[in-house]
Order: structure tokens, then sequence, then C-alpha cells
């Protein structure tokens, strides 16, 4: 099984007081443990480290921390799926026709990265949105 995490599902795992922790934590135990495999768009690690950086949360993660949390939980266990400069010339070509604006972008990147390596399921606490954008993918979107 070729598991797709989104940002705020691998933020979650990592961080043990999220709202959201108990849920992710076992997907991501899943790939870290073989029964899946585990994939995760080139972006979402920078984004992680952005959103691990800024939670308000006392004291705050500090970017070593994010940086040893993305190495030692994601990196290491999960492929990184990154698109081409010409894949992403097509996207926001894609973008622009489809009307998406703001963040539903970054979605559309996720979801095209989903695409792209094959994923069976698609993990995101952001369901709606995704689902909303993935087209045929729309199926394999689920909440953990």
């Amino acid at each position: 099984m070729k598991d797709f995490l989104d940002t705020n599902v691998l933020v979650a795992a990592c961080v043990a007081d999220h709202e959201h922790h108990a849920r992710a934590l076992p997907v991501v135990q899943a790939v870290h443990e073989g029964k899946a495999e585990g994939f995760v768009s080139a972006h979402s690690l920078l984004e992680t480290h952005a959103t691990l950086t800024r939670l308000p949360r006392v004291p705050r993660i500090s970017s070593m921390q994010a940086s040893t949390l993305i190495a030692d939980n994601i990196v290491k266990y999960f492929s990184v799926v990154a698109l081409t400069g010409k894949e992403y010339s097509e996207l926001s070509l894609e973008l622009g026709q489809n009307n998406v604006v703001g963040g539903k972008a970054y979605d559309v990147l996720h979801l095209t990265c989903a695409e792209k390596c094959g994923a069976d399921r698609i993990y995101t606490f952001n369901v709606r949105d995704f689902v909303q954008l993935a087209g045929q993918l729309a199926g394999k979107i689920a909440a953990p």
C-alpha cells in the first residue's frame, strides 16, 4: 500500500501534544514499520519545518529541533516526490485554467505529487478541500 501524507498529518505526528497526534501517529508508524510504503512531496519537507517552528506552543520548536524531527521521522522512512521544472510549469498553467487561488495551489501540488507516485491512499486533515480539487483521486483521500 502506497500512502501519501499531507503536511498537516506529518506535523501532527511529530508533535505529541498536537490535537490530531493520536490519529496521525499510527499512519506514520505503519510506514516506519514497513507495513505501508510512505510518500511525501518535496514541498512538505519545508512546509513541515515552517509549521513546526511557528506552532503556538511554549517552548517553541527550534529550527534545529524541527530539522531533526523531519530527518528522523520523515526523510529516513518516506520517499520524497518532487516535480520537474516542466511539471511545475504545467501545474502553474493548470492552476490558472482551473481558477485555483491562494493556499489551495499547494493542495494541488501535493495531489499532483500523490498522483505521480501512484499513491493508493492520500492522508490529510484537509479532506474537504483536497476532495474538491482531486478529480479522479477523490476516492483515495481520507483523514487518519
